[in-house]
């Protein structure tokens, strides 16, 4: 996707930030994500800016607390 988006519509991808959170669940998580008894559940929020530092990609994703799991991995070029 972000081949397309750089190579054929000129976009210059910069750089991303994410934030991992725990928060109070919402009766909307507990509906959706079947949560009885919890009271927390992990946010992740992510954000892609372009090189003039326009936001470009926001996502936000919620996760059950006895399933979230957080890896990294990161390469140098």
């Amino acid at each position: 996707m972000y081949s397309y988006l750089e190579g054929q519509l000129g976009y210059e991808i910069s750089y991303a930030q994410k934030e991992i959170t725990v928060e109070l669940v919402t009766d909307e998580d507990k509906m959706l994500l079947d949560l009885h008894h919890d009271t927390h559940i992990v946010v992740v929020r992510s954000a892609v800016f372009l090189k003039d530092t326009r936001l470009f990609q926001y996502t936000e994703s919620r996760h059950r607390l006895d399933r979230f799991r957080f890896i990294d991995f990161a390469r140098r070029r």
